[in-house]
């Protein structure tokens, strides 16, 4: 992959150009890396009755219970005013939906099993363990590089 930066005065902006033949999996992981520039790296969320500024690197994971939406960090669970889709809009790469109710920091991985039923069985640094769906197996396996 060829690698080119222009650097000039007259841009007005910064621009991201990507050429390529197909769209193949490092176009496609480039992509998705420069569309996560820039994004939030701290979530409003409520503890209680008091709000607090998440870092996202704090976060191990964001999950639905009860219809809500929860993160969940070494110091406790936050509830979250999003819709989780919305929530992983916010986050930057390093997160990874893994069912339709869990968002998980890759960055939090303690190691991965694959189970006799095809699912993923991810634990967490903290210990907790949890479980991919699988509808998410593909996106799994390619952001994970499995």
């Amino acid at each position: 992959m060829k690698v080119q930066l222009h650097i000039d005065e007259k841009f007005s902006e910064e621009k991201i150009i990507i050429e390529a033949p197909v769209l193949s999996d490092s176009v496609q992981q480039l992509l998705t890396f420069a569309q996560h520039i820039g994004k939030n790296k701290t979530i409003r969320a409520k503890k209680e009755e008091e709000i607090y500024l998440l870092n996202s690197t704090e976060i191990q994971r964001v999950y639905t219970e009860n219809r809500q939406v929860w993160a969940e960090t070494a110091t406790g669970n936050y509830l979250l005013g999003l819709p989780l889709y919305q929530v992983l809009e916010l986050l930057p790469a390093d997160f990874l939906q893994i069912s339709q109710s869990e968002i998980i920091n890759t960055k939090q991985i303690d190691h991965l099993k694959l189970t006799g039923s095809g699912l993923i069985q991810i634990t967490l640094k903290n210990g907790l363990i949890t479980y991919s769906s699988r509808r998410y197996l593909k996106a799994i396996k390619e952001k994970l590089q499995l």
